[in-house]
């Protein structure tokens, strides 16, 4: 009688995660470039400006960490592909941890020992840390379409910032401080849209690409829908990160002034509406993407 030798088990289509290590060195240089623009901001300032300066900068570089704590975190997983459960949750943590702490040694030796640095590298820490946990789970492909998504999210903001005052000029913005804050919000609105569609299409793309290795095992549309609301997700956990670890340089600059407490809630509340436009455009162009691949009922 012939013995009969199970073949090797494919790994799922969950667990792969095509250019995990392309997208951890980008998101590394994208975490590098926020933080040398930070540095450059908070450095040339003293007292208040210092603290207004690192206020500025929470959002840009939590988030940047966040990113890439996901992205090392996944090709580091990706490389020990046969770990599960919770040891492969623990070397995710702790390779977001490692990263997390480099970077905040970082900011502290180059950015002095001030307050305003000290907040900065311990929210960043935390910040990578909490990215690294992301990939800890199983679904390797849906976190590097958020990751790759992320990215898009980076780079498509800061294209579009550069046209924002010829969005502002569209939208009517004239010498009186209501049209000026009209034009504001919808300009704010258009961009947080047309992000939102860049981070769904890339999750998609992504999603898509990582189908073709496993044929068999097609990814179903929640994990799509999931891939592409992940890079909001992310933005809001920044927030709360920010609002709690970083809560303290947030009061100091908002107590400067009265003025700089309003310009401080101004900018709170338009980081976390550009957040929730970023998950459910994404979301929906993601669902929308993936519903056009479906068979036609007959």
């Amino acid at each position: 009688m012939t013995e009969t030798v199970a073949a090797p088990a494919r790994p799922a289509e969950s667990d792969t995660a095509p250019g995990a290590s392309i997208l951890a060195v980008i998101a590394l240089a994208w975490l590098a470039a926020m933080m040398w623009s930070s540095h450059a901001e908070i450095t040339s300032g003293e007292g208040t400006l210092a603290i207004t300066s690192a206020a500025m900068a929470l959002p840009t570089v939590i988030s940047a960490g966040l990113v890439a704590g996901a992205a090392v975190s996944l090709a580091v997983s990706q490389l020990l592909r046969r770990l599960r459960g919770p040891l492969l949750f623990a070397v995710a943590v702790g390779s977001g941890l490692v990263v997390g702490v480099l970077a905040a040694v970082a900011i502290v030796s180059s950015y002095g020992g001030g307050e305003a640095s000290t907040v900065l590298a311990g929210t960043l820490a935390a910040a990578v840390t909490a990215g690294g946990a992301l990939a800890g789970v199983r679904a390797r492909g849906v976190v590097g379409a958020i990751v790759t998504a992320g990215l898009v999210v980076f780079a498509v903001e800061q294209v579009l910032d550069n046209f924002k005052p010829t969005l502002m000029s569209f939208y009517g913005e004239g010498d009186d401080p209501s049209s000026r804050l009209s034009a504001s919000g919808w300009s704010a609105l258009t961009i947080a849209v047309v992000t939102g569609i860049a981070a769904g299409v890339a999750a998609y793309v992504y999603l898509r690409r990582a189908a073709r290795r496993t044929p068999d095992q097609p990814p179903r549309w929640p994990a799509y829908a999931i891939a592409g609301a992940g890079p909001g997700l992310l933005l809001i956990a920044a927030e709360v990160i920010i609002r709690t670890l970083g809560g303290d340089v947030l009061a100091l600059a908002g107590s400067v002034s009265e003025a700089d407490a309003t310009a401080q809630q101004m900018m709170d509340s338009s980081r976390l509406n550009n957040a929730l436009v970023v998950l459910f455009v994404g979301a929906i162009a993601t669902i929308i993407a993936f519903g056009r691949t479906l068979p036609r009922a007959k």
